[in-house]
């Protein structure tokens, strides 16, 4: 077997070139596993990161109508107090909070300014979206009983406002109103929107001083289990029509969607991604494949008068074969392994310049080397079976 192997990487060193090209199909196939798989994991995670920031088992319940900053009037926001007590009381809700967004909201202190989104919210809010604060404090039940101008600010605006220093008990202007900063949100990155660019103020100071009226556009349901969702989607859909006294045939002045959904669909569609680019790589491995093939019956024919020499001699068939597939073989470890840092380094450089989350595996790194050599003995199992099948008089007459 160690002759095999070093007359096989002799042929090889003789050809270097022939054989640096026919393996290059396998390293770009072996790197696109690699760097497909690396993306697609990383966006798995990414995407069981986001349920986690967003809360677990979260339904939204929108008004139809969608209005750009203080705009809007009391008739977009249709969701009324009486709605949230009839949602709080069904069986399969553990929380239910009411919030208005106000989005492309210029807030000031001092002589800075911001665009941020300024959301009025209850402490629920902050509860079942697993908010939290990296210095000061969440606004209370408290705060909200007494009207007290309190804000939560997110690190974006806190950093264009303050420009690093403490925004703990500085004021903001909202409007004609001002708000003292009573905590500085933690950093939750994009889901969708940016969850570091918000400013969080007490729900009545938002609908009644801001906007005006008790009605809200939104309220965020936390159900018990996520088996729980669909039906108490339904619910609150059968619920809302009958509090909204909507007529049969008059369509709903509110939308209902699980959070997870949105997620889910992103997850869809990366998993789609993931199947196409396998589908490609799958492609390259082919290609690299056919050339390896190729390369070995370019071989064979030109040392015909080799294994003429070698059957003459007494090498039964089983050992010419093993001599070509060897061959074949250290074709398929080469590529594998030069495939497997190209597709770390592919994910690194993805990772750096896309700024994508990626997760590379063990297991995946070892699965692609494993295909490689597969591929490599599918392929030249052909070649070598023909070398072997050689009739030595034949061979020995082949000029």
């Amino acid at each position: 077997m160690i002759q095999n192997v070093r007359i096989a990487t002799g042929a090889l060193r003789a050809n270097w070139f022939r054989a640096l090209l026919t393996s290059l199909g396998i390293v770009i196939g072996v790197a696109s596993l690699i760097a497909v798989s690396a993306v697609s994991a990383g966006a798995q995670a990414g995407v069981a990161q986001s349920i986690r920031l967003l809360g677990a088992n979260l339904v939204s319940v929108d008004g139809e109508f969608i209005s750009v900053g203080t705009r809007q009037t009391a008739t977009d926001r249709v969701m009324t107090p009486e709605d949230l007590t009839a949602i709080e009381k069904l069986p399969t809700v553990v929380a239910a909070a009411p919030h208005q967004d106000i989005e492309g909201t210029v807030v000031s202190s001092g002589r800075y300014k911001t665009n941020t989104t300024v959301i009025g919210m209850t402490p629920t809010y902050t509860t079942i979206h697993n908010r939290g604060v990296s210095t000061g404090r969440l606004i209370t039940a408290t705060d909200a009983t007494f009207g007290r101008s309190v804000m939560l600010v997110g690190p974006v605006p806190a950093q264009r406002l303050f420009h690093g220093a403490s925004a703990i008990g500085k004021t903001i202007r909202v409007g004609s109103h001002e708000f003292e900063v009573v905590g500085v949100l933690d950093r939750r990155g994009k889901v969708g929107a940016n969850l570091d660019n918000q400013i969080f103020i007490p729900l009545p100071l938002s609908t009644r001083v801001l906007l005006g009226g008790l009605n809200t556009r939104s309220i965020d349901v936390q159900v018990r289990s996520e088996a729980q969702v669909n039906s108490t989607m339904d619910e609150i859909g059968t619920l809302l029509r009958r509090q909204h006294k909507l007529p049969a045939s008059y369509p709903d002045d509110f939308s209902i969607e699980d959070q997870a959904s949105v997620l889910k669909t992103a997850r869809n569609a990366s998993t789609t991604f993931r199947v196409l680019t396998f589908a490609l790589g799958g492609i390259a491995l082919l290609v690299g494949g056919i050339g390896i093939m190729n390369m070995m019956l370019v071989s064979v024919h030109e040392r015909t008068r080799e294994i003429g020499i070698r059957k003459s001699v007494g090498a039964d068939p089983f050992r010419v074969q093993m001599q070509f597939l060897i061959e074949a073989l250290v074709l398929g470890v080469f590529g594998g392994v030069a495939g497997v840092f190209a597709g770390i380094g592919a994910t690194k450089a993805i990772s750096g310049f896309a700024g994508w989350q990626t997760a590379i595996a063990p297991a995946q790194l070892g699965a692609a080397f494993l295909v490689a050599l597969g591929v490599g003995v599918f392929f030249g199992f052909y070649p070598a079976r023909r070398a072997a099948r050689l009739d030595p008089i034949a061979a020995l007459r082949y000029e």
